[in-house]
């Protein structure tokens, strides 16, 4: 148990169009260890007055946030997000947004960064076109949407319809041909009345499909397709107190086949996964707060062709976090997360129990930029957890 426990289950590898026939299996297999993805949505997750100043200035004013943490011996899970909207006059803002993912709990990366402005139709709603202009011409995307907002750009509703690849067909090196186009739509949202909050973004929708009919210039691969989609919300409730409650959903899915020439290696991938949280922020006293979280994720995975196989798992954690604030600018936070998993799979069935402790450092350069550090443990394992650090600045 403890050799299984102690592998690591690579989740963020290459796209499957660069995948050849004979080469190890770009996506999550079979018995190795599923655990490592699941603490990093819990105790590398940003705090919940971060999250919610981030969504308060997203439409308003600029940001950047960075989230890297150590999952395991040779993975990082990274994020990079940095937010730009700026008035030019005459009802033109200048927008940019670059959005950098890299986790085991993506099948693949997410590297983009979009620049473009927006229009003021009327007073609150205001067009908007976009640009992800990659090196390689045919990875071009582009969006084009309506953003709706109040007086104060606090609340706000943005959508958009996305274009992704839009020059593949005529500038990809295989001579691949597009069968459908990679179309999905887009949004961000926030709303807020009296002591509930509402957030929510995603992306669903882009789906592809592609031949290559060339056999010189793609010898190996004679179609592949694919989709990816995710989305989440989170609910919130205000107390008089300056506690909050907060109940939150995440869903992802992704899917991929490859069609080899010669019929050997070739593929078809699909993983889906739900996560829902519920926590509670509460001051027991002017220098100690108090922030228990309860989360459960299901997955569903499975594969046919190169590695064929199925898997099925269910997590419950609990965590509890405890913050004791040494100043005004200065405080510390005590963790302590478990996971209860089951995984069903082709291979055999696995239950079992987990658990991880966090000590952190959090230090506000302002009140608009902080910084937290912290390093975990794994405590049934006995090994070292991981480290992370964070970084938010609002300006």
């Amino acid at each position: 148990m403890r050799r299984i426990l102690g592998s690591c289950w690579l989740f963020c590898l290459l796209p499957v169009a660069a995948a050849a026939a004979g080469e190890p299996w770009p996506y999550p297999d079979h018995v190795r260890d599923r655990l490592v993805w699941v603490h990093p949505l819990v105790n590398y997750a940003f705090d919940p007055a971060w999250q919610r100043e981030w969504e308060r200035e997203l439409v308003r004013s600029a940001g950047l946030r960075t989230n890297v943490g150590s999952v395991s011996t040779d993975d990082f899970m990274t994020l990079l997000q940095v937010n730009v909207t700026e008035p030019l006059g005459g009802g033109a803002r200048f927008l940019y947004r670059l959005d950098w993912q890299d986790a085991l709990h993506r099948d693949t990366a997410a590297q983009q960064h979009w620049l473009g402005f927006g229009l003021a139709l009327r007073p609150g709603l205001e067009a908007e076109l976009q640009t992800h202009p990659a090196a390689d011409k045919e990875e071009l995307d582009l969006r084009a949407g309506l953003l709706v907002t109040d007086a104060e750009r606090a609340r706000y509703l943005r959508v958009a319809v996305r274009w992704d690849d839009l020059l593949y067909g005529k500038k990809n090196d295989r001579g691949g041909a597009a069968q459908d186009e990679s179309v999905g739509v887009q949004w961000e949202l926030r709303w807020a009345g009296g002591p509930w909050e509402l957030a929510s973004e995603g992306s669903y929708g882009s789906r592809w499909s592609r031949t290559f009919a060339d056999s010189v210039r793609s010898p190996d691969l004679a179609a592949a397709s694919g989709r990816r989609g995710e989305g989440g919300l989170r609910l919130r409730r205000l107390l008089a107190d300056g506690s909050l409650l907060q109940a939150g959903l995440e869903h992802y899915n992704f899917a991929a086949t490859e069609e080899r020439r010669d019929g050997d290696g070739g593929f078809a991938y699909t993983n889906a996964w739900l996560h829902a949280h519920a926590l509670a922020v509460v001051d027991l006293s002017p220098r100690v707060g108090l922030r228990p979280e309860f989360h459960w994720l299901r997955q569903w995975a499975a594969a046919e062709g190169r590695l064929p196989f199925s898997h099925r798992r269910e997590d419950l954690f609990p965590a509890v976090f405890a913050q004791w604030r040494a100043g005004d600018r200065s405080s510390w936070e005590l963790g302590y997360l478990a996971v209860h998993y089951q995984w069903r799979h082709t291979e055999g069935d696995e239950d079992g129990y987990t658990d991880k402790v966090k000590l952190g450092w959090i230090f506000a350069f302002t009140p608009r930029a902080r910084l937290q550090l912290s390093l975990s443990h794994e405590v049934d394992l006995q090994r070292f957890g991981g480290g992370n650090v964070q970084y938010q600045m609002l300006f």
